[in-house]
């Protein structure tokens, strides 16, 4: 819906508490320019990118350990006095007054690679659960703020539609006190007019405040101060155009849509994955563990240490009897990996449904439109015939407010229904991820 150039400039200014008016040198955001803005902005989004980088950096600690660990350690140590043993009545000093032993040691796990694997496994699945997560709130932010952005012109519209049923109200408010002065009407016909004037500025009281409180909502999402007097939002023609033509695929396949890139349904599946992957390398580290270890050792100061010394063995070490500590933490995974299938098909349910009841909300306001259009054109027209017959005097001033009435409302009932299924369209992007 286009505005007039009057109501462009009061989608712009906006009275401040002062009566500062807003909007000298603005600068024009457009819808897109705004969703853009909010995800570089958002709090939560950056919140939602820090978790997924920081499950990147997880998965890659449980990667590091599938690689052999290696470790050093030195230790010095100085005596008050070297330590001697006599034999044969010589004295051979077994340890010095100092001592150092330097040693380096390898261990490279093997049996234990089986429960290691499936823990970077669930790891990485968690990383993408993460990432999904991020997607999830980036594409929540984004129909957000594209919903309000079209509540504000709805409201701007609304609030046009109701400032000409004041100025027609207005006028007919002086013809009425001219033909009460010339006794062609009563006072109570007068008083008519004037009751239905104020209730049509109460009409366009309301809808100025409806796009004042949308207005800092969307300062708000691009966390600005909402009463920034240096943004002019620019009307969503692409949206609305968007919303105008039909929808070019069968319910059946945005569904199949939904349930391949929802982000929803990724992290539902990647959380499902990496709780099954957990589940099967808490069991596996049932098994005993089998390292491989090589080491070597330099020591000086100790007479029954050689000075250099190496070896290369197979460690095994296997508490088969915890009390069961280990049997039920697995057991316990276990379940958890069956709460997070049944969340992940609950998800994919969910999107189908998400898919088909705003699919059925878009067609019904499509059909809204088309009653408010065939509507319009009939209150038009009566109430031009009514005028005209108020005029020549054989209509009544009821007739004619009611007329008005009908008018007004059915103009509101066309706006309105015209940014409804514009939300509706939005809402529809959103649940088969066609929108970022």
């Amino acid at each position: 819906m286009r505005f007039s150039a009057p109501l462009l400039v009061l989608a712009a200014v906006v009275v401040g508490p002062e009566g500062m008016a807003y909007g000298q040198d603005a600068t024009r955001l457009t819808v897109e320019q705004a969703v853009q803005e909010a995800i570089r902005v958002n709090d939560q989004l950056r919140a939602a990118r820090a978790r997924a980088e920081a499950a990147d950096d997880l998965s890659r600690s449980a990667r590091g350990q599938l690689l052999p660990a290696l470790s050093g350690s030195d230790q010095w140590q100085h005596y008050d006095s070297p330590f001697a043993i006599n034999l044969a009545g010589q004295n051979f000093v077994a340890r010095n007054i100092n001592v150092n032993a330097l040693s380096l040691t390898a261990t490279q796990p093997v049996l234990g690679l089986v429960h290691l694997g499936f823990g970077l496994a669930s790891a990485n699945h968690s990383a993408d659960a993460s990432h999904s997560d991020a997607q999830v709130t980036a594409a929540a932010l984004g129909e957000q703020v594209r919903t309000t952005y079209l509540r504000l012109f709805e409201a701007l519209a609304q609030q046009e539609i109701a400032q000409t049923s004041v100025d027609q109200l207005l006028k007919q408010v002086q013809d009425a006190d001219s033909r009460y002065r010339a006794g062609t009407i009563t006072n109570a016909d007068r008083l008519r007019f004037q009751t239905a004037a104020a209730n049509a500025q109460q009409q366009f009281i309301q809808a100025q405040t409806d796009a004042m409180v949308d207005r800092q909502g969307l300062l708000t999402y691009l966390a600005r101060n909402p009463e920034d007097a240096s943004i002019e939002f620019v009307e969503p023609e692409d949206l609305e155009r968007v919303a105008a033509e039909p929808v070019p695929q069968p319910v059946d396949v945005l569904i199949n849509q939904s349930l391949a890139q929802r982000p929803e349904v990724h992290r539902a599946l990647a959380q499902a994955e990496a709780a099954r992957d957990n589940d099967k390398a808490q069991f596996t580290a049932l098994l005993p563990e089998v390292n491989v270890q090589a080491s070597y050792a330099w020591t000086r100061g100790q007479l029954f240490f050689p000075e250099n010394s190496a070896y290369v063995g197979i460690f095994v070490n296997w508490p088969f009897w915890s009390w069961g500590t280990q049997f039920y933490a697995a057991k316990s995974a276990e379940r958890q990996a069956d709460a997070a299938d049944a969340l992940s098909q609950d998800a994919r349910r969910q999107a189908a449904y998400d898919v088909s009841s705003r699919y059925v909300q878009l067609k019904a306001q499509f059909v809204a439109v088309q009653v408010a259009e065939t509507a319009i054109k009939s209150a038009e027209e009566a109430y031009r015939v009514t005028d005209a017959q108020v005029r020549a005097g054989i209509g009544t001033t009821t007739d004619l407010l009611d007329a008005q009435s009908a008018l007004t409302t059915a103009r509101l009932n066309l706006a309105r229904a015209r940014y409804e299924r514009a939300v509706a369209r939005v809402a529809l992007d959103r649940a088969t991820a066609a929108a970022n």
